[in-house]
C-alpha cells in the first residue's frame, strides 16, 4: 500500500513520519507552555505526545525494526539504511523511556521521594534535546528507507 506524501514509502512511514513531526513542534508547544508558567497545560501536552509516541512505537516502528532490520544484524551495521535505523531505534528507546519516567515522576504521586528528580528543569531540557535528536534521526531513516 502507497502512503500519501508521494514518496513511494508506505501509508504507515508516511503516518508516522507526519505524527513524529507534529508530535516534535507539539514538544516546543509545551516548552512555551512551562515558560508562561502553564504547567498544567504543559503536562497534558508533554504526556499525550510521550503516550502517543509509546502507540506509535508499538505499531509501527517495532515491527518494521524487527522485520526490516533485526535479520541482517549485525553484518548489515556497515550499512546506513541499518545502522541509522538502529541509532535511532536506540536513542529513541532511550528517549521515550526517560519520557515515561518523567510523566510517572512528575506527574503522580506512584514514585517514593527518593525517586522523583531534584531539579526537574533540568531533565526535561535534556528529554526535549534528546527527543529532537531522535526525531532527525527518524527522518533520516525515512529517507534512507526510501
Amino acid at each position: 500500500m502507497s502512503g500519501f506524501l508521494g514518496t513511494g514509502a508506505s501509508f504507515a512511514a508516511d503516518l508516522n513520519l507526519t505524527l513524529q513531526l507534529s508530535m516534535a513542534a507539539a514538544l516546543g508547544v509545551g516548552m512555551a507552555l512551562a515558560r508562561r508558567k502553564h504547567y498544567r497545560a504543559h503536562a497534558v501536552c508533554q504526556s499525550a505526545v510521550v503516550l502517543l509516541n509509546l502507540a506509535l512505537i508499538a505499531g509501527i516502528m517495532l515491527p518494521a525494526f524487527r522485520f526490516g532490520v533485526l535479520p541482517a544484524m549485525p553484518a548489515g551495521m556497515a550499512k546506513p539504511y541499518y545502522s541509522i535505523a538502529t541509532l535511532h531505534a536506540a536513542a529513541g528507546g532511550v528517549a521515550q523511556l526517560l519520557g515515561l519516567y518523567i510523566v510517572i515522576a512528575a506527574g503522580t504521586k506512584l514514585l517514593p521521594e527518593r525517586f522523583r528528580f531534584r531539579n526537574y528543569k533540568r531533565w526535561m531540557r535534556t528529554e526535549l534535546a534528546l527527543w529532537w535528536v531522535v526525531v532527525v534521526l527518524g527522518a533520516a531513516t525515512y529517507y534512507i528507507w526510501l
